[in-house]
């Protein structure tokens, strides 16, 4: 009896240090609207984070939206080109 005692108590004891993060941006090709899915949970519910970024994503991908990840070289360029997306950083030069 005591050893499901202090399972149980260790069991709860890790559920609640558990957390969760997560976000994604989208961007919508055509028009250059952005959107983020993100969610954050701590304890026992942090596998609800994952489940609602997903159902966000599918929700807005319906709509024509698409991750920043997921964009192609002509549709970054183009967001790039009017100022919906920063230019990547070019690396810093080095000098001797």
């Amino acid at each position: 009896m005591i050893r499901w005692v202090y399972f149980l108590f260790l069991f709860c004891l890790l559920g609640l240090q558990s957390c969760a993060s997560q976000g994604v941006m989208l961007v919508h090709p055509q028009s250059g609207s952005t959107m983020k899915c993100g969610a954050a949970s701590v304890g026992f519910m942090a596998g609800v984070a994952d489940g609602f970024v997903e159902e966000c994503l599918r929700s807005y991908e319906r709509q024509g939206y698409v991750p920043v990840e997921k964009l192609t070289p002509e549709q970054r360029a183009d967001l790039e080109r009017r100022g919906v997306l920063p230019k990547p950083a070019e690396p810093p030069e080095r000098t001797m």
